[in-house]
């Protein structure tokens, strides 16, 4: 994931990080929401650090510890937090936290669907907390497949072979085998807009979580999904609903994030 995601760093922050401002606010309130104990609050794969940000305006008196596998990343984070003694930044896999970290409470969004075991990461997160600490996270699960996004998957699979299984349903049956408890699950829904389908498929590859898939297929592989995703997108066209105070574009869709707070269970 490093190497991709490094890449992509400033794209992303110019890009998604604006569209992904509804469901990561969300997410801070239900960690805001929540008990919690003395100590800092961890963010394992904190990328540029918007959840960061938002958690000490949500939280001033708390300590906020953010990691993250990409120095690129971690160095837009560092910028943006310049001179707040209250962010500790730390390079290192979102899986590491153990190491560096025992806190109140930690946020991850949008890292869980990138990792190889999903499971593992949840329990090693929970690990790194105090005993009733509450655990908060957003990820993608798959999306429906008359969605945009959800038309990604057969336009990518079509051209260059399967794409990755459906993490979720096996990671959710094995919670209860790590000691998790699963106390809070739902889905997170915001308009997404794009100034075109092109844009939309490209700011995904060169910004966000294809860049991945472009480096892996060759280039006329990755033209030919690009292509059937394009005759079959789903996006809709409302230049009408583009004013507002929102100006990323007129072709919309609506993608499905889920949250979840979890906690070991036995305790708190």
């Amino acid at each position: 994931m490093k190497d991709p995601w490094s890449a992509v760093a400033p794209g992303y922050l110019e890009h998604w990080v604006p569209r992904f401002r509804p469901f990561l606010l969300e997410a801070v309130d239900a960690l805001a929401a929540r008990p919690l104990g003395p100590g800092p609050l961890a963010v394992p794969g904190c990328g540029p650090g918007e959840e960061v940000l938002a958690l000490r305006r949500r939280l001033p008196d708390r300590e906020v510890v953010a990691m993250d596998p990409s120095r690129p990343m971690l160095e837009l984070l560092r910028a943006r937090v310049a001179g707040d003694p209250r962010v500790r930044v730390v390079e290192g896999a979102a899986e590491d936290l153990p190491a560096h970290v025992a806190g109140a409470g930690a946020l991850s969004c949008f890292t869980l669907q990138l990792l190889e075991r999903p499971l593992d990461a949840l329990t090693a997160w929970a690990r790194a907390l105090a005993p009733g600490a509450p655990l908060v996270v957003l990820f993608w699960p798959r999306q429906p497949p008359d969605s945009a996004w959800g038309r990604l998957r057969p336009a990518i699979e079509a051209e260059a072979g399967a794409w990755r299984d459906d993490w979720e349903p096996g990671t959710r049956a094995g919670l209860g085998g790590r000691g998790l408890a699963l106390i809070d699950d739902r889905p997170v829904r915001a308009p997404m807009r794009h100034p075109s389908p092109e844009a939309a498929w490209d700011r995904l590859v060169d910004a966000g979580s294809l860049q991945g898939l472009a480096r892996r297929v060759a280039p006329d592989v990755l033209a030919r999904c690009r292509a059937r995703w394009l005759a079959d997108h789903r996006l809709t066209l409302d230049p009408a609903g583009a004013g507002a105070g929102d100006d990323h574009g007129s072709w919309v869709h609506t993608p499905e994030a889920r949250l979840w707070v979890l906690r070991s269970e036995g305790s708190g």
